[in-house]
């Protein structure tokens, strides 16, 4: 029975998996964010190869492929590059960036499209061919990440900062703030940067909240990232002749459906968006299959997908 090791690796959380060519899933783990722009390259690999070498461990048969789609190593490629093949009895190994776990996850026959995704970062990413190119925004949380629950939990607490010195307007988002902390504004900054990236996207549900009882900050802070986002989705549809799907994952873009819809209002027409009925461990799954020629059916996703949502439970 082939057997497979997956792996699907964010900001927030990583998860591995194995299973067999029929779906069995026969081990799963769930681990911390192993994305080396949060973490440093070091603690990063260290995490993966741990994950991975834990994973390996609770297959009965030697490997016959181990697909690793991980946040952020796409910037540490070279890095991350090593004879995992030997270590893991595995005849196949890849170790490249995540975003062919979102895109599989729905287009799981390697078709043509875009995976947009929305979750602490952002970004949309194109296949064509087979082949992913190259990205359109999601240059990190540094450079362009506007529209992501960073994004907004950033902006969120920069409207608090300039309500409170009465340089901007005032804003439901102070006392939500306030709320989620357990103390005041500027008391609460010191514990918000000791949580890095990840503490300012687990804020974006304020703007939410804020928008919801018709806060205008938050409603201008939604539009804004709305219209980013869509940005996004117009740039790529010059590259594609008539409709194209576009699959839509990430944390914001389950929790808020509301926001995808925004989004999909200020893409062109020719934009066919697609909502992940699969997570991403899913397509990192499709694609440890492709690289043993396997093509996965319907049976396949069925089993998979039945086993790993009775084990997230």
């Amino acid at each position: 029975m082939a057997t497979y090791i997956a792996l699907d690796g964010g900001g927030t959380k990583t998860l591995t998996v194995v299973f067999e060519e029929t779906g069995h899933i026969l081990y799963r783990s769930h681990t911390a964010g192993s994305n080396p722009l949060d973490i440093g390259p070091d603690a990063s690999r260290q995490l993966l190869l741990g994950a991975l070498r834990d994973a390996a461990a609770h297959a009965s048969v030697p490997l016959d492929a181990v697909y690793c789609g991980a946040a952020g190593i796409v910037y540490y490629s070279d890095f991350f590059r090593c004879d995992m093949c030997a270590e893991l009895s595995s005849r196949h190994f890849v170790c490249e960036g995540d975003v062919r776990n979102m895109i599989s996850s729905e287009l799981y026959h390697n078709e043509d499209g875009c995976c947009l995704i929305i979750g602490t970062g952002c970004g949309l990413w194109q296949r064509r061919q087979g082949k992913m190119l190259g990205h359109t925004g999601g240059w990190g949380y540094l450079v362009d990440t506007y529209g992501s629950g960073f994004w907004l939990g950033r902006e969120a607490v920069r409207a608090v900062a300039r309500d409170c010195d009465k340089r901007g307007p005032n804003t439901l988002l102070t006392e939500l703030l306030c709320k989620e902390t357990g103390d005041s504004f500027p008391a609460s900054l010191p514990g918000l940067y000791d949580g890095g990236r990840a503490r300012f996207a687990s804020l974006a549900h304020l703007v939410f909240t804020g928008e919801e009882v018709g806060d205008t900050v938050c409603r201008r802070l939604i539009a804004d990232g709305a219209d980013y986002l869509a940005e996004l989705v117009r740039t790529a549809s010059s590259s594609f002749d008539g409709p194209f799907p576009v699959v839509v994952g990430g944390g914001i873009a389950t929790a808020y459906p509301r926001y995808v819809h925004m989004i999909k209002e200020l893409s062109p027409p020719t934009a066919r968006f697609l909502s992940t009925s699969a997570p991403p461990i899913f397509g990192a799954a499709t694609e440890a299959m492709h690289m043993d020629g396997r093509i996965v059916t319907q049976k396949f996703r069925k089993r998979f997908l039945d086993e790993w949502n009775a084990l997230s439970e």
